[in-house]
């Protein structure tokens, strides 16, 4: 009685050890990838109550994550800030799509489409406009960004604007950098590995 009461407990945790084995996990390659830009450019910004347009110089910042930069195209979300001099400061959140080449810091493109929110100049220029943005990223991290907002999910007042911005982003220029630039200048540990 004694040593089956025993041997019960030893196959259990026998096959518990052998099951969390089989189940556990193959070392992962991937990386998801990362961007981190910060530029300025020129905003347009429709004033719904005066019925006319502002300019403004623009400084942005964006930071987000995606899937594998291996992969052709990367899926991901991304956060943006557009402070407009002498207006205000857009901050907005967004899904990306992008081709493999811009997230592993090559040619490519980029498109995010999300909502931004402002507070504001009254809700003058609207509160939370719909925004989208192309970014064409170049090889060594520069990148020419176009966003427009349009509509607004709150508040009586329609939304009409855009940016134009020059971005560097850091981390396509750095931890990101794979493929043709690395020939110039050799990154020894890329995100996701070395391309094959």
């Amino acid at each position: 009685m004694r040593t089956s009461a025993l041997r019960f407990p030893s196959l259990t945790a026998s096959f518990v050890f052998t099951f969390a084995l089989a189940s556990a996990p193959k070392v992962a390659k991937a990386d998801v990838t990362s961007w981190f830009a910060l530029g300025g450019g020129f905003g347009l910004q429709r004033d719904g109550a005066a019925d006319s347009f502002d300019r403004a110089g623009t400084f942005n910042a964006s930071f987000g994550v995606g899937t594998s930069s291996n992969a052709s195209v990367v899926v991901g979300g991304i956060a943006r800030s557009v402070t407009y001099f002498s207006l205000g400061t857009d901050l907005g959140i967004a899904a990306r799509i992008t081709s493999g080449g811009f997230s592993r810091g090559d040619w490519g493109l980029a498109f995010d489409a999300g909502v931004a929110g402002r507070l504001w100049k009254d809700g003058d220029h609207g509160r939370t406009p719909l925004q989208a943005v192309v970014t064409l990223g170049m090889p060594w991290g520069p990148q020419l960004a176009v966003g427009a907002q349009f509509l607004s999910l709150a508040g009586n007042t329609g939304t009409a604007g855009g940016f134009v911005a020059l971005e560097i982003d850091l981390l396509r220029l750095t931890v990101m950098r794979k493929g043709k630039t690395d020939s110039y200048w050799f990154n020894p540990s890329p995100a996701g590995g070395r391309e094959q």
